[in-house]
């Protein structure tokens, strides 16, 4: 298929990526910053974990998305519509909560948005996937890293570091209009870029959330995945705990953690995505995991003795680009193994699945930091990226050519 065919349909990703990751990123890490700037426990911190979990479980509905459209016009634009207007109002509820006095009404309202979001990004991966042909999938990946880098850009150096210091209000404020122009864009790209189902096109059985599962190679790169992304994972997902602990203040958190941190991701999307064209997604995943192990192993002996502003930057910066760069050699390679009809319920379940795991060991972790230490918990999780990336050197074997999986026509 010639790339301007399919040009609309990577310009509404872009777009639609970058609105649904600049709300997610301050749902997961900006009201992280400000609850831990009002001197909130890790515990409490660690419940935006169990938030998300509806946005990981959204493959139990996935089918519903896969087998018609809204209003029967499509399959996925009008998805993309309406879950785009529930995240702006959702966003816009939270500026009626005072994180200092209701942290808990504040990561009820998330659970909340983690459902719409959920549901978008579902709809938006079953696009992607039945419309952008198998040679496109890596760019259509690494064009999903850049604008959720970019988006964790603007949010932390033009809404964060800017607006931080005048109030929860103001912050509130600039994301509910930045969401509701991510309505707008919806509006109007995303009903021309849909799929239709076709009429000899078998409907997806409700109960089918598991059936990318029945492949050995999802499975396979399943676990390899998540062994692979344990290390490096877990600095940055609570980086915001990170950077408050070691003396930032939000706004200084906002530009080192979110806009430096997406920057170093932005980066790791960029330098991936010719390295798996040329020796392909699982010989990335393995290289990533003896990196991670070798680069984390550092930051484990150095966070015995405190890492301090300097060594909490650095090793942000380094799970940044560990985590986007895994992103996009993972993702191009599940996305050959979805099958027509299918494609948002089995990529679905395939990340949603996978960020259980991450917000298991997420949630554990922040529990535990205040208790026995970050140092403690990257030595406890240095062995699962070693596993990973040992599994990944023995199955690469089974891939031929970039990110192609053995036995493809």
């Amino acid at each position: 298929m010639p790339y301007a065919q399919i040009r609309p349909v990577l310009f509404l990703v872009g777009l639609m990526t970058f609105a649904a990751s600049i709300m997610a990123q301050f749902a997961t890490q900006g009201v992280a910053l400000f609850l831990r700037a009002e001197e909130t426990s890790s515990g409490t911190i660690g419940l935006i974990y169990l938030a998300a979990i509806p946005y990981t479980l959204r493959f139990l509905w996935a089918p519903l998305v896969d087998r018609s459209g809204l209003g029967g016009q499509g399959r996925y634009a009008r998805w993309l519509i309406v879950t785009q207007i529930a995240c702006a109002l959702a966003i816009a509820a939270m500026g009626l909560v005072d994180p200092a006095s209701a942290p808990l009404a504040i990561i009820a309202i998330l659970a909340v948005f983690m459902v719409s979001a959920g549901t978008q990004q579902t709809a938006l991966g079953g696009l992607m996937t039945a419309s952008v042909p198998a040679e496109h999938y890596p760019k259509v990946t690494s064009i999903q890293g850049i604008s959720s880098g970019l988006a964790g850009f603007i949010l932390g150096a033009a809404v964060l570091y800017v607006l931080a210091d005048i109030g929860w209000q103001a912050v509130i404020a600039a994301l509910t209009t930045i969401s509701l122009a991510g309505c707008l864009v919806a509006v109007w790209i995303a009903p021309p870029a849909d799929v239709p189902r076709t009429r000899h096109e078998p409907r997806v059985p409700v109960l089918s959330h598991l059936s990318v599962f029945k492949e050995p190679q999802a499975r396979q790169l399943f676990v390899i995945s998540a062994l692979v992304n344990c290390s490096v994972g877990i600095p940055y997902g609570t980086k915001a705990v990170l950077f408050i602990d070691a003396g930032f203040s939000v706004s200084d958190g906002a530009l080192y953690g979110i806009v430096l941190g997406n920057l170093f991701g932005v980066l790791g999307a960029l330098f991936i995505r010719p390295v798996i064209d040329r020796l392909g997604g699982m010989v990335v995943l393995a290289g990533l995991g003896t990196l991670n192990v070798a680069v984390v192993l550092l930051f484990a002996f150095w966070a015995m003795d405190g890492l301090g502003p300097s060594g909490t930057t650095a090793l942000v910066l380094f799970a940044s680009f560990a985590v986007f760069a895994s992103f996009i050699a993972s993702r191009s390679l599940i996305m050959r193994l979805c099958k027509p009809g299918r494609q948002a319920t089995e990529l679905a379940s395939f990340v949603g699945l996978e960020a259980v795991v991450y917000l298991i060991i997420a949630g554990i972790s922040l529990a535990l930091l205040d208790r026995v230490g970050l140092a403690a918990i990257l030595f406890c999780l240095l062995p699962c990226s070693g596993a990973g990336s040992l599994l990944a050197w023995r199955y690469q074997t089974r891939y031929r050519g970039p990110h192609r999986i053995r036995g493809e026509g």
